[in-house]
């Protein structure tokens, strides 16, 4: 019975990928700040980059895609990681960025390519939803780098001053779901449009899903009638 589940997993390459996503977001806040812990978190993104290509389910030219994306994402973030400076940090956020799109993008098209919703694709919808978050989390980064003070952060928030890129992941989830809670504000004009098109996405996404859902639902029922 183990090995058969274990066999059943291993074709949820989603729910993996879903997993440790969400287990990223768990440990980082017990991890990041002790010794070595800036390490354990870029070898656990390099894990993550891996499942996400896995996950993609990209084959053909997708595929080919995929590797020529993958591979200088996970070089760039390693040199990033252990060598910050600030050229390597510009290009890992950018190379981040892109390969995380194009695995969002993958995703969509293998939920969306049948007339059947799988339990992997159930995963890959909630994957892609977190995926979204980290895409402009890494957009965000990218423009307070390239335009310092494009996001003001309340001092009762953030007492160290610092935009860490953990501040915008949690900012992208408040946006992406709509919560909005006020201590992060984007202020330069660029950050505010970003803001506006992750926030429609995001409405735009959980509207598409649902219907997806009711439609799928309504037709099996129309064929077991």
């Amino acid at each position: 019975m183990g090995t058969a589940f274990l066999h059943r997993l291993a074709k949820l390459p989603n729910a993996w990928l879903l997993l440790s996503l969400i287990t990223l977001v768990v440990l980082y806040p017990f991890v990041e700040p002790s010794p070595g812990g800036h390490a354990a978190i870029a070898v656990f993104d390099l894990v993550i980059l891996v499942l996400a290509l896995r996950a993609a389910r990209a084959s053909g030219p997708e595929a080919r895609i995929g590797y020529v994306l993958v591979w200088p994402a996970m070089i760039l973030h390693t040199c990033a990681s252990f060598i910050p400076g600030p050229g390597f940090v510009l290009a890992n956020l950018a190379t981040q960025a892109m390969f995380h799109a194009f695995v969002v993008v993958c995703l969509l098209r293998y939920m969306l390519r049948d007339e059947v919703m799988t339990l992997d694709e159930l995963f890959a919808a909630a994957g892609l939803y977190v995926l979204m978050a980290f895409v402009f989390a890494y957009l965000y980064a990218l423009i307070e780098r390239v335009v310092p003070g494009s996001f003001f952060i309340n001092p009762a928030n953030n007492p160290d001053g610092v935009t860490a890129w953990w501040d915008l992941l949690y900012f992208s989830f408040t946006c992406l779901t709509s919560v909005g809670f006020g201590e992060i504000t984007p202020v330069s004009n660029h950050a505010r449009s970003l803001v506006m098109i992750e926030q429609m996405i995001g409405v735009l996404y959980l509207a598409l899903i649902i219907s997806r859902l009711v439609t799928l639902q309504a037709r099996r029922r129309g064929g077991d009638a």
